[in-house]
Parts: structure tokens; sequence; C-alpha cells
């Protein structure tokens, strides 16, 4: 990520939509507001800009840059992993609840572990051994 411009106090960067998510950025943006005062604005169809003005003269504004440049990343990979993972997470809520009496109809699916289901032996398994 390359700064757009930079003065004494304050730095913007050029963030691309095509690999980092509006949440992703908006949420990275977030943690950072106790050291910096920030901007976001489009600055073309494909980016957005990030102004990042220091709140103290004391702070180093790169290190904050390469801090946030770590917590966009690991923004857009929790956002990834989290809709990855979504069918999963809402199939274990559902068997909880299900087995907690607590669902009028049992979840769809099989909520059996994968690997398991693999390495089980039927019955007509042994008898070929």
């Amino acid at each position: 990520m390359e700064p757009i411009s930079r003065s004494g106090s304050e730095i913007t960067l050029l963030v691309d939509e095509a690999i980092y998510s509006r949440t992703a950025v908006l949420k990275s943006c977030y943690w950072f507001t106790d050291r910096c005062f920030i901007f976001i604005y489009r600055h073309d169809e494909k980016h957005l800009a990030i102004r990042l003005a220091a709140k103290s003269n004391s702070l180093g504004l790169d290190a904050v840059v390469g801090e946030f440049e770590n917590a966009l990343l690991d923004h857009q990979l929790r956002f990834e992993i989290a809709r990855e993972t979504a069918t999963l997470r809402e199939l274990i809520v559902a068997k909880a609840f299900a087995e907690g009496d607590v669902l009028e109809d049992p979840p769809v699916g099989d909520d059996r572990d994968p690997v398991e289901q693999a390495t089980e032996i039927t019955p007509n398994d042994k008898e070929g051994e």
C-alpha cells in the first residue's frame, strides 16, 4: 500500500477494493481512532483513500501505517474466514439448540464429523476382512 500524499503529521493511503472489503477497511480504521483522526473517501472507482492524521506529535506515523496495514490484512482474513465457515457455524448452533429441545424442527443435514464418517466401519465392511 503506497501513500498517495504525506505531510508532517498525516498520511493518505490508497486501498484497493479488489483486495480489501469495505468492512475490513472500516473495522481497521475504527481500531486506530484512539491514535489517529481518520477520514475515508473514494479516490476513484476501484480505490478508497484513507487519511490518517496523528492525534499526538510524538506518534511515529510510519509505525502506525505499518500497524494499520497489518490490521487491514487481519480484518480481511477474518472476514473471508467468517464467510467461508458461515454454514458450519449455523449448523453447529442449530445442532446445539436441537439437542436442547429448543427448536421445533431438527437441523437439516448430517452433523457428524466428515472424517469420522469416512472412517466408520459398517457391518458389510467387516465381512470382507
